[in-house]
């Protein structure tokens, strides 16, 4: 009986240590099972962490690459508001010049009308006194009384006095009129001596002038 009763004590002193081991195996287990999750809660964050950085890396470069993107079309309207500007300057000169040339052919037009209108009144008053001219050369005659000649001579006389005052820059004309033929009997001689000067101003003056010949000289020249 005490054998038995020995056994049974020892029996329960081991159950009682394996209880015991077995509690703190579990206990053991327990704690590596919390600290594995940690563990991998840790690295889990860690590369949560690892991927935010290299995403606002990304942002920061994709910001950056924005900012030069954005200097450089900063710059190319720079340049384009430069050119516009340049291009506008240079409108704006060339409007001017422009309208300096218009200036410069409406005020040379304007004179040139002028100088036409003064050209066509000299050459209207140059044929006028050529006509006259030309009257007295055809009316001179050698032919015809002495009377009849000494009153168309004093005609001339007085002709190339007002001729060589109208146009006192003409020495042509100032020479005819001091070689003017007086005379209540002239000759036939001075006739045509007289004849011969008045169709040297009426000449002198087409030359001057640039007229065309009198109506007259062009229906005698016709065959």
């Amino acid at each position: 009986m005490r054998r038995l009763a020995l056994a049974a004590g020892l029996a329960l002193a081991v159950a009682a240590c394996t209880n015991e081991k077995a509690e703190s195996l579990r206990a053991e287990i327990a704690k590596l099972g919390k600290e594995r999750v940690e563990a991998s809660t840790v690295e889990k964050a860690k590369q949560e962490a690892a991927e935010a950085e290299a995403a606002l890396a990304a942002s920061r470069a994709a910001v950056d690459q924005a900012r030069d993107e954005l200097g450089k079309r900063e710059a190319e309207r720079d340049r384009l508001k430069q050119n516009l500007a340049a291009e506008v300057a240079r409108s704006e000169r060339l409007r001017g010049a422009i309208d300096a040339a218009v200036r410069s052919a409406q005020e040379a037009t304007a004179r040139n009308q002028d100088l036409d209108a003064k050209i066509g009144g000299e050459k209207r008053d140059a044929t006028a006194v050529r006509d006259q001219a030309a009257v007295l050369a055809r009316e001179i005659r050698p032919a015809d009384p002495a009377w009849a000649t000494a009153r168309r001579l004093d005609n001339l006389a007085e002709f190339l006095q007002r001729a060589s005052e109208q146009y006192p820059d003409d020495p042509v004309l100032k020479e005819l009129a001091a070689s003017s033929i007086k005379g209540s009997s002239p000759s036939a001689d001075d006739a045509r001596k007289g004849a011969d000067l008045a169709a040297r101003a009426r000449d002198r003056l087409a030359t001057v002038f640039e007229l065309s010949p009198p109506e007259e000289t062009k229906q005698e020249s016709k065959p």
